[in-house]
């Protein structure tokens, strides 16, 4: 019998477990570091990652890890790292944030065959084949050739099936995935002084191989992703590979495209949507040095290139590069460590740069690099504030979603064949169901929200003949229906008031789908499209609309948040924001924020080419963050806002963390949120965490959610990591035994509070 080739740590998948210890299996090779494997936790099964030989403690007998997963695949040493700074600093197990850090995820996930087969010309070969047809079909393979099967090459080839079998027996075909043709890159373009400066110093370090943070400052539309394909393009040059991470997946085919054309190369797209095959077969590429260039969203920040040279982080304001589950880590800051790590620079960049981003510049932790100007002679855009108010008072007792001014302004643009872009960040056709008796609100039972009211097919329903107004009894049509934005259940409108019998039941506010149907009314037999969650749930189906918005076929391009970043149309001319005020209110301290860079970043799709105009609709036209988007002052933002964050000790003033306990049972969640607040408080009495406060705790804005009721306990603190450390010391406390049903969700740096 073989021997075991010694033990090994292995950081397992599991919360609050540190590191153990297997034994690697009888005739087995020991795995790598970085190795995946399934291992046996108590009775159950589990996936972990093996950190290195472990010295096996004295008189314990320990298991063997099951098996080796993802053979042929292994987390490099600099991604392990990366894990390990974020299991330390948002406060998770190492083996979950290495799970996180996986690229193939945790589950078994070989290496996939070639899909297709592909010439392979041997002259000496050729002249070894014994039947005649086999012969005249590998004349033909001298001009290479690809094809996604035999039956394909046979046909191609005029071959029969025996004859393309003994060519691919000979060697002549092979397996293959379909080729990319490098192409020749046309020439850099030429850029503005403020362009070229930035560059300068984002190839300074780069050449040098030294880290750097820097903050490009541009206005929408000044070519902050020239310069970062000039960046790039100069990372590929010395040898090396190259990250950007944009905030959405929807960003991802304008950019692959354009960076294809730009850099002539093949470029890795990674995403949360992509199976584990696809994924597998992407990591197959990169190993094979197919590419050198990957673009994705938030996890792509752990994508296995060698030789990494640039990270580049696009809107990096954007709250979609915070993961909302453990470990809760932010994918800008994740990048800027596994910049530091690695020694090469970091770029971060936004019209509208997140309050601690532009702190750090302004305090020269970031070097700040600023764009002021458009890279075309275009300006930016003239912005209008409409008063929705006043709109309403001119309109009667029905005042229509698209304003007289607005609706002129579209029908300009559809004149002159331009294009226009609406924003409404809401999903639905309406914001909720009220009963105007009791005041009885429809509510999801699993989670403490409005249900939305949504309307399949909605451009398509029959409109009533007066306009509609904001708030309005809902005309049925077949398949209206109300749902969670949260859990996603569907109920049936009902007819009358549950609590009070009453009918008439009203539809509050506008989403989407009611914006559409008006649109859809306004302006018969034109081409809408709509873009929110309900119509890009598929893979490719955001792909399809990029392709009819550049072509020009859609005229209008409604839609939510998603349509307001990185968006380069040059034939949209018009942008309205239908409701500016959605999102103002919200009782998180970073609503004011996100609101005012939702303002900015989608009056910036407008006058790309062409003068472009602004419409923003709103109730609030003398709101703070209304009048600083229309003058596009970032500047004037962040100093009124600074100062607010000042008096109110949030961040960048000083460092926050949110720790949420759940439970389904209400008085048991607040019970323990209440033990686990008191603990923290004797900690912080004994003096081991100066500079620290606990606040709370507090039912959560979202007090009930998957069926969970919801505390919060929030931690002040000034020096990074404090906020992680008291929670691990709490936690391991004698006192802190809780039951098995409660949870503890520790949320450093939070996005937001709700």
């Amino acid at each position: 019998m073989t021997p075991p080739s010694g033990a090994v740590a292995v950081a397992v998948n599991r919360p609050h477990l540190d590191p153990l210890t297997y034994l690697v299996p009888e005739g087995a090779p020991a795995p790598p570091p970085g190795s995946m494997v399934e291992v046996r936790l108590g009775a159950a099964g589990a996936a972990g990652v093996v950190l290195g030989p472990a010295e096996p403690p004295p008189g314990v007998a320990l298991r063997a890890y099951e098996r080796r997963l993802s053979e042929g695949f292994a987390i490099p040493p600099d991604v392990v790292r990366l894990a390990e700074w974020i299991a330390g600093y948002y406060c998770c197990s190492l083996g979950e944030a290495l799970a996180s850090a996986s690229f193939l995820g945790m589950a078994d996930e070989p290496p996939r065959p070639p899909r297709g087969v592909a010439a392979a010309p041997d002259p000496q070969r050729a002249a070894c084949l014994a039947s005649k047809p086999a012969k005249a079909a590998a004349a033909k393979l001298e001009a290479g050739g690809w094809w996604p099967s035999r039956a394909e090459a046979a046909r191609a080839l005029g071959a029969t099936a025996g004859a393309v079998k003994a060519l691919a027996e000979a060697g002549l075909l092979a397996p293959a995935d379909a080729p990319f043709t490098p192409r020749t890159p046309p020439p850099a373009l030429a850029l503005n002084d403020e362009q070229r400066h930035a560059l300068a110093a984002i190839t300074a370090p780069l050449r040098e191989g030294r880290f750097e943070a820097l903050l490009l400052h541009g206005i929408t539309g000044s070519g902050k992703t020239e310069v970062y394909l000039q960046a790039i393009r100069e990372a590929l040059a010395l040898g090396g590979t190259a990250i950007c991470l944009v905030p959405e997946i929807s960003l991802t085919p304008q950019t692959v495209e354009r960076f294809e054309e730009r850099l002539g190369i093949r470029i890795g797209v990674c995403h949360s949507r992509m199976e584990r095959r696809e994924k597998r077969a992407l990591y197959d590429l990169i190993a094979a040095g197919a590419v050198r260039v990957v673009i994705g969203a938030r996890s792509a920040v752990f994508t296995p290139l060698p030789d990494l040279r640039l990270l580049v982080v696009d809107e990096e304001h954007e709250g979609s590069y915070k993961q909302g589950e453990a470990p809760r880590y932010h994918a800008r800051d994740a990048a800027v460590v596994r910049a530091a790590q690695g020694g090469f620079p970091v770029v971060l960049g936004s019209a509208t740069p997140s309050m601690e981003s532009y702190e750090n510049a302004r305090t020269g932790k970031y070097r700040l690099l600023p764009l002021t100007a458009r890279a075309t002679a275009a300006s930016l855009p003239k912005v209008e504030i409409v008063d929705l108010a006043a709109a309403a008072r001119d309109a009667g007792a029905a005042a229509p979603l698209i304003s007289k001014r607005l609706a002129d302004a579209i029908a300009k643009r559809l004149e002159a064949g331009e294009q226009s872009l609406l924003l409404l960040n809401k999903r639905g056709f309406s914001s909720f169901l009220l009963c105007p008796g009791c005041k009885w609100v429809a509510r999801c039972g699993e989670d403490d929200v409005a249900l939305t009211i949504h309307r399949p097919g909605a451009a398509r329903a029959p409109l009533e003949e007066r306009e509609p107004d904001l708030f309005e009894p809902p005309a049925r049509t077949p398949g209206d229906h109300l749902r969670c934005h949260f859990c996603g259940k569907r109920e049936p409108i009902p007819a009358l008031c549950p609590k009070c019998g009453r009918e008439g039941l009203m539809a509050v506010g506008s989403g989407t789908q009611r914006a559409e149907t008006e649109l859809a009314a306004l302006f018969p037999g034109r081409r809408i499209l709509r873009l929110d969650l309900d119509t890009v749930g598929g893979k490719y189906a955001f792909a399809d609309a990029w392709r009819a918005m550049v072509s020009g076929e859609a005229e209008i391009i409604l839609g939510t948040q998603m349509i307001a970043k990185g968006l380069h149309l040059e034939r949209v001319t018009l942008v309205g924001v239908v409701l500016a005020d959605i999102g103002l209110f919200i009782p998180d301290f970073r609503a004011d924020e996100r609101a005012f860079s939702l303002l900015c970043q989608v009056a910036g799709r407008a006058g790309r080419r062409h003068p472009g105009e602004v419409l923003i609709q709103t109730f609030m036209p003398s709101h703070p963050v209304i009048q600083f988007a229309k003058e596009h002052d970032y500047t004037g933002f962040f100093q009124r806002e600074r100062a607010r964050r000042a008096l109110l000790r949030f961040p960048p003033e000083e460092r926050l963390a949110a720790v949420t306990v759940s439970d389904q049972d209400l008085e048991r969640a607040s019970e323990w949120a209440r033990r686990l607040a008191a603990l923290m408080r004797s900690l912080l009495a004994a003096g081991e965490f100066p500079g620290a406060a606990v606040r709370g705790p507090l039912p959560a804005p979202l007090a009930k959610l998957a069926n969970r009721w919801r505390q919060r306990i929030l931690i002040r603190s000034q020096k990074p990591g404090a906020a992680a450390a008291l929670c691990r010391r709490a936690f391991a406390l004698r006192d802190w035994k809780p039951p098995a049903s409660l949870r503890a969700a520790v949320d450093i740096d939070p996005a937001d509070l709700m």
